[in-house]
């Protein structure tokens, strides 16, 4: 069965257009106007990927909304903002949400196929690949089924949380900010992006264990996996 992509925007015209060339290249694609519709339409089927616009209709922060009912249903199903909005705090806070990508508006057609058919490329990667599991003390990470586990615990992280923290472990003397940006697969990134990223995957390991203290700053540099 095809891959099933949910587009929750208010503004028809620009929905239409963006359904329409999502079902040229044969996906199922699923059309929604506000936050009560999506949310509605999600308890039937959990989309492979959602495109949400952040202001629906009379809600400010709509998208943000559906965002976190999705990630608290699945962490895995990757969302891409395309908003107006395209203040940082908001940038911020949407990947801080679990968003895999974050994109102000005007966005082309071309570019947001690039960006779903980039995203899927990596996924069915992963499927098809299966590097060997990866176990460095209390860290345990098997690339198969995209899974982490600090000291028997999982610890959930979205797709790029997990690329940037296997690119971590892999280099030994440290992972620059241009091998993180690499590691996201996400094309222009900024220093900022990568930050906010790692302060929530710091956040999530500290969730499990409060004195957590492995990935250290590399001030001008980057960052390391010490333990």
């Amino acid at each position: 069965m095809s891959k099933s992509i949910a587009i929750v925007e208010d503004d028809p015209q620009q929905r239409e257009h963006y359904a329409q060339a999502l079902r040229e290249l044969g996906y199922r694609v699923h059309e929604y106007e506000d936050r009560e519709s999506a949310i509605a339409g999600f308890e039937k089927e959990s989309p492979d990927l959602a495109i949400l616009d952040i202001i629906l209709g009379n809600e400010v922060g709509g998208g943000f909304e559906v965002c976190r009912f999705l990630k608290q249903e699945n962490e895995q199903i990757p969302v891409i903002f395309l908003t107006t909005r395209g203040d940082e705090l908001d940038k911020i806070y949407g990947l801080q949400l679990g968003a895999w990508d974050y994109q102000t508006k005007p966005v082309s057609l071309d570019f947001l196929v690039t960006r779903v058919e980039s995203l899927f490329r990596i996924i069915d990667g992963r499927t098809k690949h299966n590097d060997s599991n990866q176990k460095l003390g209390e860290l345990a990470i098997d690339s198969l089924r995209m899974t982490v586990q600090w000291k028997g615990q999982p610890v959930t992280l979205t797709p790029t949380e997990f690329e940037i923290l296997k690119s971590l472990v892999e280099n030994p003397d440290g992972a620059s900010i241009e091998d993180l940006v690499r590691a996201t697969r996400q094309g222009l990134v900024e220093d900022n992006t990568i930050n906010t990223h790692i302060l929530h995957i710091r956040n999530k390991f500290k969730q499990i264990d409060s004195a957590f203290k492995c990935i250290k700053t590399r001030y001008g540099f980057g960052y390391s996996w010490v333990c």
